[in-house]
């Protein structure tokens, strides 16, 4: 299974972030081939003033992935630019692929914050997903370590959940 980790804060010490790495390593302990994207390492301009080459490489990394992991913080009850940026340059491609989010936020009210990807995903690519969230906020965290342990158990959860299902549909 080839699964693409997307981690699109463009924030230095994004906790969206961290949520990927952990849950990246939860699935190559699983076997798993993972391709992990860092948004921070991608040069990103609108759609109509075309696409970088680090724009055109997540493209081509969208297209050959069975499926794909999207870590977002909440930005005004909503996806980040980047995030938005990259969906609307390089996600042509993912029709019908199976996905899974991982949300940090600062507050513990954003938690329906998430719904608005799914509607993107769901609406313009037909894409299925996996009905568990990570959901983190502030507190889940002690400078750049996940701490809570609800938290690493249901990163645990997600990726067992996210394996058995996404080698399923592959």
């Amino acid at each position: 299974m080839n699964t693409l980790i997307l981690s699109s804060s463009l924030a230095g010490n994004s906790r969206s972030y961290l949520l990927c790495k952990a849950v990246e390593q939860e699935l190559l302990d699983k076997g798993d081939n993972i391709i992990f994207v860092d948004a921070r390492e991608i040069p990103m301009q609108p759609t109509h003033k075309g696409l970088t080459d680090k724009m055109e490489t997540l493209t081509k990394q969208v297209e050959e992935a069975d499926n794909i992991i999207f870590g977002m913080g909440v930005h005004c009850y909503s996806i980040n630019d980047s995030l938005k940026i990259l969906l609307d340059a390089c996600f042509g491609k993912a029709t019908g692929k199976f996905f899974g989010i991982l949300c940090a936020a600062g507050g513990e009210r954003s938690y329906l914050s998430t719904m608005h990807l799914t509607q993107i995903c769901m609406n313009e690519w037909r894409m299925m997903q996996l009905p568990r969230i990570v959901y983190a906020t502030g507190k889940d965290f002690t400078e750049d370590t996940i701490s809570s342990t609800e938290v690493l158990e249901r990163i645990e959860l997600f990726s067992e959940e996210f394996h058995t299902i996404g080698n399923k549909l592959a």
